[in-house]
C-alpha cells in the first residue's frame, strides 16, 4: 500500500505541476517551493516528538498496554500543538527577514503574503504527522497509505478550484484546507483502530513526555540538520547563483525524485515498528530482516533507477511540454544522487528501530555540511548547475556513512553491500540506461516523442530482462506469490 500511495500521489503531482505551470508560471512555482522551504526552519520545534511515536506506540503494543499507547499519542499531540505553535509565532518575524535577504525584490510581496498560510499548514501537518506516527506504530501503514492518497487527491482538486480565482493565494489555500482535513481524518482513523482514544486529546504525562524527549531530541537532530542545511540551503542557494526559475524546475525536479524515492522509503518504513518489536523480545532476528530489505532494496533499485534515467527526457516533454535542459540536468543528477541515498534506507530504520540515533544524525550532518561547503564552491564556478550536483554528491557520499556504521558495528560483512547475485543486473541496468539516452538524444530532433520511447525502452527491457528474470530474488518472491495468493 505504501507502493500504491506513492505511485497514486505521484500521478497526482505530475497533473498538479503541469496545471500550475500553465496557471501560474514556474517563476511563481519558484516563490512557493523556497516559501515552504524557508517555513521549515520551524519544525525544530517539533522535538522529534514524530519518531519517538512511532517506537513507543511500537514497544507498549507488543506488551499489550494500550492505555500507555492512548498516552503517548495524546501526550504527543498537545505538545506538539502547543510547542510549534509557539515557536511559529515566534519565528514569524525572523521569517520574514530572511525572505528579503534571499528572495528577488519583485517576489518579495507575494512571498510575504504566503508566508501566514505555509506556517498554519506547516502547524496542523505537524500534529497529523504525530497522528500518522501512531498508526505507524500500530503497523498499519495501509491506512495512512489510504489518507494520503484522499489528501493528495482534494489538494490536486482545490488547486484546480482556488488557482484560476485566487492566483499564488489559491495554492496557500488548498494547502491549509488539505492539511486540516489529513488531521481530523487520521484522528478518527486511529480512534477506529485504537478505541481506547478520546474524542479529542486532553491527557498530558510528564513522565512520558520525558522518556519520547530523550529518544525524541537524537531524532530531532536528524530532522535539524536536514531542515537547515539540505533544501533550505540548496534552495537558497539556486536562488543566489541561479534565477527563480531555476528554483522552479529543480522543485519539480526534486518533487519527482522525492516521490519515486519514497516508494522505497515506505515500503521501508515497517522496519521500524517491526524492528523496535523484535529488539523487545528477539532480538536475534534483526540482521536476518536487515539483509533481507537491503538485497530487495538494491535488486528493484537497480533496474528502476536506471528506468527513470531513460525516462527523464520523455518526462520533461509530458511534463512541461517540451524538452527543458535545466530540468533535465537536475533530474539526472537527483536521480543517481537518490539511488545512492536509497541503499541507506534499511540501516538508517534498523537503527530507528533498535533505538540507537547516533549514525543516523552523523550521517545527516556529514551531508548538510557537504551541502553548504560544495554549494558555495560550486555554484561560483557553475552557477546553479553547480548547487544542484553539489547537492547530489553530498547526498550520495554522506548517506554511505550509516550504512559503513551499520555493517561495521554489527558485524554484517561488507561484502553484503553488493552482493554477487547483483553483478549482471547492474552491468545491464547500467547499458540500458546509457543505450536509451544514447537512442534518445540521436533521434528525437528527427521523430516525435513515441517512436524513440518506444525504442529506448525496448532495448532496456531486453537488457535488464534476462538477469531479472534469473535472479535468486525473482524465484522467492515466485514462490512467496504462489504460497500466499
Amino acid at each position: 500500500m505504501s507502493a500504491v500511495q506513492v505511485v497514486t500521489t505521484g500521478v497526482m503531482l505530475f497533473a498538479l505541476y503541469r496545471y500550475l505551470l500553465s496557471a501560474i508560471g514556474v517563476e511563481q512555482m519558484g516563490v512557493w517551493a523556497v516559501v515552504l522551504a524557508t517555513c521549515s526552519v520551524s519544525r525544530i520545534s517539533e522535538l522529534g516528538l514524530s519518531g519517538s511515536v512511532v517506537k513507543f506506540v511500537a514497544k507498549y503494543m507488543m506488551h499489550g498496554d494500550t492505555r500507555s499507547v492512548s498516552e503517548v499519542i495524546q501526550t504527543a499531540v498537545i505538545s506538539i500543538g502547543v510547542g510549534v505553535c509557539g515557536i511559529l509565532v515566534t519565528a514569524y518575524p525572523f521569517l520574514t527577514w530572511i525572505l528579503g535577504r534571499i528572495m528577488p525584490a519583485p517576489s518579495l510581496k507575494d512571498a510575504l503574503s504566503v508566508l501566514p498560510y505555509a506556517l498554519i499548514s506547516l502547524w496542523i501537518n505537524a500534529a497529523a504527522g504525530v497522528i500518522q506516527s501512531g498508526l505507524d506504530g500500530c503497523r498499519r501503514l495501509d491506512l495512512r497509505s489510504f489518507i494520503m492518497i484522499g489528501s493528495n487527491a482534494l489538494y490536486l482538486l482545490l488547486t484546480v478550484m482556488l488557482v484560476p480565482v485566487y492566483g499564488l493565494m489559491g495554492l496557500a489555500y488548498g494547502q491549509v484546507i488539505q492539511s486540516a482535513t489529513v488531521l481530523l481524518t487520521s484522528w478518527f482513523i486511529l480512534r477506529r483502530e485504537l478505541p481506547i482514544l478520546p474524542f479529542a486529546p486532553f491527557q498530558w504525562r510528564k513522565n512520558l513526555f520525558a522518556e519520547m524527549i530523550c529518544y525524541g531530541i537524537n531524532f530531532q537532530l536528524i530532522s535539524v540538520t536536514g531542515m537547515l542545511l539540505f533544501e533550505p540551503v540548496t534552495k537558497g542557494l539556486l536562488s543566489k547563483f541561479g534565477d527563480l526559475s531555476m528554483v522552479g524546475y529543480y522543485e519539480m525536479a526534486s518533487r519527482m525524485m522525492n516521490k519515486l524515492r519514497e516508494i522505497f522509503v515506505a515500503a521501508n518504513q515497517i522496519l521500524v515498528p517491526v524492528i523496535a518489536g523484535l529488539h523487545e523480545k528477539s532480538p536475534e532476528k534483526i540482521q536476518e530482516v536487515y539483509k533481507n530489505a537491503y538485497r530487495i532494496l538494491l535488486c528493484l533499485g537497480l533496474p528502476f533507477y536506471s528506468g527513470i534515467i531513460i525516462a527523464v527526457p520523455f518526462i520533461s516533454e509530458l511534463w512541461i511540454g517540451r524538452y527543458e535542459r535545466t530540468f533535465v540536468v537536475f533530474s539526472l543528477m537527483l536521480a543517481l544522487g537518490t539511488f545512492f541515498n536509497n541503499l541507506n534506507v534499511p540501516a538508517y530504520f534498523a537503527y530507528m528501530g533498535i533505538g540507537r540515533l547516533r549514525w543516523n544524525i552523523a550521517t545527516n550532518i556529514v551531508t548538510g555540511i557537504l551541502n553548504c561547503v560544495l554549494g558555495v564552491a560550486l555554484g561560483l564556478y557553475f552557477g546553479g548547475t553547480g548547487v544542484v550536483a553539489a547537492w547530489m554528491l553530498a547526498w550520495a557520499f554522506g548517506s554511505s556513512v550509516v550504512i559503513f556504521a551499520y555493517h561495521s558495528e554489527y558485524s554484517v560483512s561488507l561484502s553484503e553491500l553488493f552482493p554477487v547475485e547483483n553483478k549482471w543486473l547492474a552491468v545491464a541496468s547500467s547499458l540500458g540506461a546509457l543505450s536509451g539516452l544514447f537512442i534518445y538524444y540521436s533521434l528525437w530532433k528527427k521523430m516525435n516523442v513515441f517512436m524513440p520511447g518506444m525504442l529506448c525502452f525496448g532495448v532496456f527491457l531486453m537488457l535488464i530482462f534476462p538477469p531479472l528474470w534469473f535472479h535468486p530474488l525473482r524465484m522467492r518472491f515466485t514462490e512467496w506469490l504462489t504460497q500466499n495468493i
